[in-house]
């Protein structure tokens, strides 16, 4: 079974996508959000750097992934539900386009609400937990 990632599990797994040879698709629109992420200037620097990281291993490993351009086409069964036109049902539509079996991959709440319409399939990429984390730093200060 091929895993599909949207945009934000795709940015979640940026260090590690290529570390297995599980083959995988994307759609088109990923790839778009991901150029507007990296220049984007209200974005934090951490994700806009992991967009730059992503980008540069999606082209060193061309051909390692199934890429599924958008066409308007595509959209018919998002038509169907009446569900909006955006982003991400745009990317849903070229998951839903994608010859094989799936297992739809998003870390966004919104999206996997909707491809629980379509899919039996859909998982999350496992977020690592800072369980130190205490929302504020302590410092020693110093006349230097």
């Amino acid at each position: 079974m091929t895993k599909f990632y949207d945009t934000c599990s795709l940015l979640k797994k940026a260090n590690t996508l290529f570390d297995d040879s599980e083959l995988f698709a994307i759609s088109s629109i990923t790839l778009e959000e991901l150029e507007n992420i990296k220049t984007s200037t209200n974005r934090d620097n951490d994700v806009k750097y992991s967009a730059r990281v992503l980008l540069r291993a999606l082209d060193a490993h061309m051909g390692e992934y199934k890429l599924v351009i958008f066409t308007n086409t595509m959209l018919e069964p998002i038509i169907a539900k009446d569900l909006p036109i955006t982003n991400d049902t745009k990317i849903l539509s070229c998951a839903l386009a994608y010859e094989d079996d799936i297992t739809f991959v998003t870390n966004d709440l919104s999206l996997k609400a909707l491809a629980q319409l379509f899919f039996e399939n859909i998982e999350s990429v496992p977020e690592e937990i800072d369980d130190a984390y205490t929302g504020f730093k302590e410092l020693v200060l110093d006349d230097e």
